[in-house]
């Protein structure tokens, strides 16, 4: 079976620290559960709670990388490139300036985006993004995002060194946290359907974000065509996951420790 005719397997939002091991053993166990049938793993961002593209700067990984707590996943990342898998990554608002930390000190090629692209999934023409930018009213964080998210404070974060940046990104995570995701909901955020829909009207037969940390599925009918938006919603609250089997099916489910999957 050719790369084109296996899976494609989406995830977002696992927030991994590197303190709690039992939560990534339990990703890396779904990723090996998957492997023979995966043809594409696509990070849907916000994989680690803070995530930087310091360069190398000296032969020795463990000591020069920046988060060798990540080293786990990230190996295991390697493995599945290595295997035949492609990976693509959409950076998440804890992501910032991957681009090259994968090929650079990994050895893999990694489609990195740090905006929302449009992707062929069979005969579908896909949106596939974060969803940070989903809201148009949230005019204070896009101000801050670009702010964040430009060379000049890449070169300004260089500087400063891991040290010092993931300290200042720690009180960020806890204030994001708390602002937007210290209680889990259950109901879906209705400002990423409404983005979906707007993708739908601009001729996309197909959404998928993560970034609200909640699982949807809907399902519209939109001048004859019938329209679909999936958030994958967050590994970290429900490890939920998207699977996409060509030609044309997909399935949000949830992927439990004894390797069987409860559909949603």
């Amino acid at each position: 079976m050719s790369v084109e005719e296996k899976d494609w397997i989406f995830v977002s939002d696992a927030h991994f620290t590197g303190k709690d091991p039992a939560e990534m053993e339990s990703f890396l166990r779904f990723l090996d559960s998957e492997q023979e049938r995966m043809g594409h793993l696509v990070i849907l961002g916000d994989l680690f709670e803070f995530f930087f593209g310091f360069r190398q700067s000296s032969s020795s990984r463990e000591k020069s990388f920046a988060f060798p707590e990540y080293l786990p996943v990230l190996e295991h990342l390697q493995r599945l490139y290595h295997h035949g898998i492609r990976i693509k990554y959409f950076e998440g608002n804890h992501d910032f300036f991957l681009r090259d930390l994968f090929t650079e000190q990994f050895g893999m090629k990694v489609e990195v985006y740090s905006e929302g692209v449009e992707e062929g999934l069979g005969e579908r023409k896909a949106f596939i993004a974060h969803g940070d930018l989903s809201n148009p009213g949230q005019w204070k964080y896009r101000v801050f995002r670009k702010i964040l998210k430009n060379r000049w404070t890449y070169a300004m974060i260089h500087l400063a060194g891991p040290r010092i940046t993931r300290r200042v990104a720690a009180r960020l995570g806890e204030t994001s946290y708390r602002n937007y995701h210290a209680t889990v909901s259950l109901t879906p955020p209705p400002v990423f359907r409404s983005f979906a829909e707007r993708k739908f009207s601009e001729g996309f037969d197909l959404v998928i974000l993560g970034h609200s940390h909640v699982a949807e599925e809907v399902s519209e009918w939109v001048g004859g065509r019938r329209c679909l938006y999936f958030n994958v919603g967050a590994w970290r609250d429900g490890r939920s996951f998207l699977r996409f089997t060509p030609p044309d099916r997909f399935e949000l489910s949830r992927f439990m420790d004894d390797s069987r999957e409860i559909g949603r």
